[in-house]
């Protein structure tokens, strides 16, 4: 009876990352829209995602707290409220500041609800938490093709950038209603205990060289898949000037070969090995990536490959944490996810800027240049772990 239980409580973790992943890839399709309602610059829209940056980084960390003190069942649930209260103020934005504020909110609730689910998968899925949490993955995966393709299709008919955040409330909203049935349960793992642990100390980890290199490498990986997901809709309109539904196709389709990617890759990388197919999935993506940026319009179709070649680096890299800091797995993963997330951040502001001083076709070169930042990272983390699976 529990088993089952766990498995309907999967599900609905499964059914929440395509909803997560709508609500946080719609707004790299509506970046247009953004600079077109509210007359902003791509420095503008590199604060946005600055914004929304913040407020996933801190309440990642919040939503950690929040999880010992409420449990993760509350913390989930008020992730969904804050998602559905940003949802209804987007619709009744009426200036740039408040679209910020709109975009820290959302990204606020987006880290309740990811911290919750990401401390409930091993706990939920003992014994198989690597199907379930490439499962994870994968269900985001498929929201954000969903996105980019849906949200095209809906402004292309003449739909407001507004009613898809209502849609997006309204669909937050029914999720809350049926997680109200939902039963989690609650951790067996004690939190405290790792915090006392003198090897999680901040002065400790500071020390340590793998903590740069996990977070470097993965920081600039993170970075160029964001970025693609923030800027390609941007970048080919305003440079090969693509209309919303075709440079929505390009994004669909990097995201599907993603998802695809991420629903396969672990079975390679169970056969060849994690770091050793990262790297080599990486470097490939990287010479399909920059190829499409040299050829220019004809080469497009480069980038959309390259997903297939994206989509196994997160989930696997974080998944070796846990054997490269046996003693302190829980804390380690925490600080280095938030430091990649806060490279990440800082690099789509860096974009940003960059793009209206360059031009958006030149500033788009940082994300294969960041690819290569990501590869050489990687490349000393392996060399420097002992222990890989």
């Amino acid at each position: 009876m529990k088993k089952k239980k766990n498995i309907s409580t999967l599900i609905f973790i499964f059914i929440t990352m395509l909803f997560v992943a709508v609500a946080d890839n719609v707004k790299g399709v509506l970046v247009p829209a953004f600079k077109q309602s509210f007359s902003i610059t791509n420095s503008n829209i590199g604060d946005i995602f600055l914004i929304g940056s913040i407020g996933y980084v801190l309440f990642t960390y919040l939503g950690g707290i929040l999880c010992e003190k409420i449990g993760q069942k509350r913390t989930y649930g008020l992730g969904f409220l804050v998602v559905v209260l940003s949802a209804f103020l987007f619709y009744v934005s009426s200036g740039y500041k408040m679209l910020l504020i709109c975009i820290f909110i959302l990204n606020v609730g987006i880290a309740l609800i990811c911290i919750s689910i990401n401390t409930l998968v091993p706990m939920l899925a003992i014994g198989f938490q690597a199907v379930a949490m490439n499962l994870t993955h994968f269900c985001y995966g498929v929201g954000s093709t969903l996105t980019q393709a849906g949200t095209g299709a809906f402004l292309a008919r003449g739909f407001n950038w507004r009613s898809i955040y209502i849609f997006i409330g309204v669909l937050f909203l029914l999720a809350f209603i049926i997680f109200l049935f939902i039963q989690i349960p609650e951790p067996n793992v004690d939190y405290k205990a790792v915090k006392k642990d003198g090897k999680g100390s901040i002065k400790v980890v500071l020390k340590n060289k793998m903590y740069y290199f996990y977070s470097i490498g993965l920081g600039f990986y993170v970075f160029a898949e964001v970025a693609t997901a923030n800027w390609l809709v941007n970048f080919l309109q305003e440079t090969y000037k693509f209309d919303y539904q075709k440079s929505t196709i390009y994004l669909s389709i990097f995201f599907i070969l993603l998802t695809v990617g991420r629903l396969l890759g672990g079975f390679v990388a169970e056969k060849v090995g994690y770091f050793k197919t990262v790297i080599i999935s990486l470097s490939i993506a990287l010479v399909l990536y920059t190829s499409s940026l040299i050829l220019g319009e004809r080469g497009m179709f480069l980038i959309c490959i390259s997903g297939l070649f994206f989509a196994i680096t997160f989930p696997t890299v974080v998944s070796t944490i846990g054997n490269t800091f046996k003693e302190n797995a829980i804390y380690m993963s925490g600080i280095i996810i938030t430091t990649s997330s806060t490279i990440n951040m800082l690099l789509n502001k860096f974009i940003g800027n960059l793009s209206d001083v360059i031009g958006t076709e030149k500033a788009f070169y940082l994300i294969p240049i960041s690819l290569v930042i990501s590869i050489a990272f990687l490349i000393l983390t392996y060399r420097n772990t002992k222990t890989l699976v």
